[in-house]
């Protein structure tokens, strides 16, 4: 300690990390799906049902992510990561060797591969006209794409080139000569993109004029009264009357002169004695999803040099879009985009050709490949590390009835009234392409139940909820037969099952009904959350009301779920006057020490918690100070677990032990650079069967559990 003789007020550095060991969070989850927008097989963390909505979208027809994210914030989640997956884009062309159908009802195609029934085509006859169309067949053997609809005349036998796959909306704004100059992109795949409409405008924000000064000679710079909204590559036209006029753009801006440089000179038909006007030159850029405004940049340049550069201005800044300058050949300022330009509607630039990419989704979009440049699915997760739970819901997408779309009703005219009559109305939009959900066989969702299972083994300190599927079986005791036969396709401490689905309100009211059945992953999840945040990791996930929930797609009684409990699946339950629960905490494993989820969460806790906080003592000195720093520091850390109710025994002797001594480091250990400590711990079990015995002795009631 430093030694101080002059009275006064001094600084120390303390190092306040002592080595302890804290825990860690568990209840963060990890969901992987379909969802209407965001980007692809990137986890993004989200820590609210409104944050999910402004990132990936609300319900789709086509996915249960939505559902379940719900759910899970309705039961008590606080963050969770959402890893978005579509198909991967496939291309062709129409077979320029075979004869198209002349009515336009199927294309024949080089390849059909990556083409799947009910999937959305980009369609392109050339560089400006397009089309999307939905698949009604694909057939292999003849290369042949049916439509749902026949094609457009212009189309019917023409060379196309041919896409699916998910895909971003985009279109080009046009300069004053019909050269592309700006490409705008959706920031993310899917259809939602062609709600979007862009409209650019040419502003001017400034203006000054040059002062009665000697002008530079050189014509680089000029001398004005106020440089105030100038700044380096600001495009700015320069007049001094309506013949003489230029374009020039700035290159430096010095204040204290009230000079501004240009990055060319100005042209010889400029009289420096007389009077030159100059006005700054911008775009504004403005973003509409559905007729609604949302975005609105202001100040734009084609300038790479400014401050205010489209494509920086924008990127990363915009959620709905992207730019990308196109560098038009174009001359200044016939190079802007034009706001009167032939691809525009009324002003505005429709973007087109977003594609979801949903009914080509494979089960390795899911799980992802080891050959993979960028992780798919489940992989995504693997650099994700504060990830305990893991769901994926939608590998059990079931087929949902499309939604209507319904015209709305027209009083007929009165020719008796005195006012005329109404003026027709506009012809209404078509519905968007639906793209049908992908149909996966029971073999394809335990591959991705495996995966998952996998997955958590190998990362260690996370878990996987497993939805059970929905069997095919009419009655119940065949429904209560399958549950049981898949169970048996997995036994691993690092999975939990749950049964049956659960019915939650659907503001899409497909097929014209208020719920729609649903995996009860997020419900789950939502009430391992609840648990780990008010309770800790210690307590089972079980007996806790569910919310946003209507009802049960099954009723479990007690008899079934004598049934199903011991098999290690676990029930939501309805109870009169108590609402409906999850009513069990069984995990795959046969093994009897790990057949609760809450004991298995906990060891996972202690072990990251004990990796992760030890981390110091790589490379110390292996004596016995470090043996008894890393002693007292797992003592501590399990006191605080036991005092926490996590641990059993009637005194932390009986709860765990920390050995870390001269007994088991012997000097050959420690000569070849090894350091062991052994940590035993007695997690406390949950009370699944709870028996009271009630008795009369001596005219008293006695009760004993």
């Amino acid at each position: 300690m430093a030694t101080y003789t002059t009275p006064g007020t001094y600084y120390e550095a303390v190092d306040l990390d002592s080595g302890s060991i804290n825990p860690l969070r568990t209840d963060i989850a990890a969901f992987v799906g379909i969802a209407q927008r965001g980007p692809l097989h990137t986890p993004l963390p989200v820590t609210s049902w409104a944050q999910f909505q402004s990132t990936f979208g609300s319900f789709l027809s086509q996915g249960y992510l939505a559902y379940t994210v719900k759910a899970f914030f309705e039961n008590g989640g606080a963050r969770c990561h959402v890893v978005r997956i579509a198909a991967q884009t496939a291309a062709t062309a129409t077979d320029g060797t075979a004869a198209q159908p002349a009515d336009g009802h199927a294309s024949i195609v080089l390849s059909v591969t990556g083409f799947v029934k009910g999937a959305a085509v980009t369609l392109r006859l050339d560089a400006t006209h397009q089309m999307d169309a939905l698949l009604r067949e694909v057939i292999p053997g003849t290369r042949e794409l049916v439509w749902q609809t026949p094609l457009p005349v212009p189309f019917r036998g023409a060379a196309l080139e041919c896409e699916t796959g998910a895909a971003a909306s985009r279109n080009v704004l046009l300069d004053a000569a019909g050269i592309p100059t700006l490409q705008i992109v959706a920031t993310s795949p899917g259809i939602w993109g062609n709600d979007l409409t862009i409209e650019v405008v040419h502003t001017s924000t400034t203006a000054t004029r040059t002062r009665d000064a000697l002008q530079p000679a050189s014509r680089l710079s000029s001398l004005v009264s106020t440089v105030s909204g100038f700044a380096k590559g600001t495009l700015v036209k320069v007049f001094q009357s309506a013949a003489v006029v230029a374009y020039l753009e700035v290159s430096e801006v010095d204040p204290s002169l009230r000079r501004i440089a240009w990055k060319s000179a100005l042209p010889v038909a400029f009289n420096l004695s007389q009077p030159i006007s100059f006005e700054s030159i911008e775009l504004s850029l403005s973003v509409r999803d559905a007729g609604k405004l949302v975005e609105l940049f202001t100040g734009l340049s084609l300038s790479a040099a400014s401050a205010q550069y489209v494509a920086a201005a924008i990127n990363g800044a915009s959620t709905y879009i992207s730019v990308v300058d196109l560098f038009s050949a174009s001359p200044v300022p016939i190079n802007l985009p034009d706001p009167l330009a032939a691809n525009l509607q009324h002003g505005w630039l429709t973007l087109a050709g977003g594609r979801d990419g949903i009914a080509a989704i494979q089960v390795a979009d899911f799980t992802g490949l080891p050959g993979d440049e960028i992780p798919r699915g489940l992989r995504s997760l693997e650099s994700v590390d504060e990830v305990a739970i893991v769901a994926v819901p939608d590998i059990l997408i079931q087929p949902a009835p499309p939604v209507q779309y319904t015209e709305s009703v027209r009083v007929p005219y009165d020719p008796c009234l005195l006012c005329p009559a109404e003026p027709a109305p506009a012809a209404p939009l078509p519905p968007p392409l639906q793209e049908t959900a992908p149909a996966f066989s029971l073999d394809d969702i335990y591959l991705v139940q495996q995966a998952m299972v996998d997955h958590c083994q190998r990362l260690r300190y996370r878990i996987a909820v497993l939805d059970a599927p929905l069997f095919s079986a009419g009655g119940e005791s065949r429904e209560l037969q399958e549950i049981q036969s898949w169970r048996q396709r997995f036994d691993t401490s690092y999975a939990a099952l749950y049964f049956p689905w659960a019915q939650v309100y659907d503001p899409l009211h497909l097929g014209g009904r208020a719920v729609r059945m649903v995996p009860p992953s997020g419900h789950v999840i939502g009430t391992y959350a609840t648990y780990d945040l008010s309770v800790g990791v210690h307590r089972a996930p079980a007996n806790l009301a569910l919310s946003w929930i209507q009802a049960l797609s099954t009723e479990v009684t007690a008899l079934h779920q004598g049934l199903l409990n011991p098999m290690g699946i676990n029930c939501l339950r309805s109870f009169p006057s108590r609402g409906l629960r999850v009513y069990g905490a069984r995990t795959l494993s046969s093994d009897a020490s790990w057949q609760f989820v809450n004991v298995r969460r906990l060891m996972m806790m202690i072990e990251k918690a004990v990796e992760y906080s030890l981390q110091w003592a790589v490379f110390e000195p292996n004596n016995g100070q470090l043996r008894l720093a890393v002693t007292n520091a797992l003592t501590v850390f399990l006191g605080s677990v036991y005092e926490g109710g996590a641990l059993a025994g009637k005194r932390d002797a009986e709860a765990f032990f920390v050995k870390c001594n001269a007994s088991n480091n012997p000097p050959d250990m420690v000569n070849a650079g090894q350091f062991l400590a052994e940590i035993g711990v007695a997690p406390a079990i949950p009370a699944e069967f709870i028996v009271f015995r009630v008795g009369k002795t001596e005219n008293r009631l006695e009760v004993t559990e």
